[in-house]
């Protein structure tokens, strides 16, 4: 079960770091878009967000089987 919970608090923690990233590095201003292949290169082209989403599953796994850990 802690897998299960940890997998979901690390792509939890993946999406809201990943937006305040996004959303520092490309602040939202009136009438303004980003292209499609842009904002493809920065998620599913690049390889630091793959290993930042594998880091933060993992993290997310450690941080559960320590909490499932501490309660027993």
């Amino acid at each position: 079960m802690w897998i299960l919970k940890g997998t979901f608090f690390g792509m939890l923690a993946f999406v809201v770091f990943g937006l305040f990233f996004f959303f520092k590095k490309f602040p939202i201003r009136a009438n303004t878009a980003i292209s499609l292949s842009t904002l493809r290169y920065l998620t599913y082209g690049n390889p630091w967000f793959w290993a930042t989403f594998v880091l933060m599953v993992c993290t997310g796994c450690v941080y559960a089987r320590w909490l499932a850990e501490i309660r027993n």
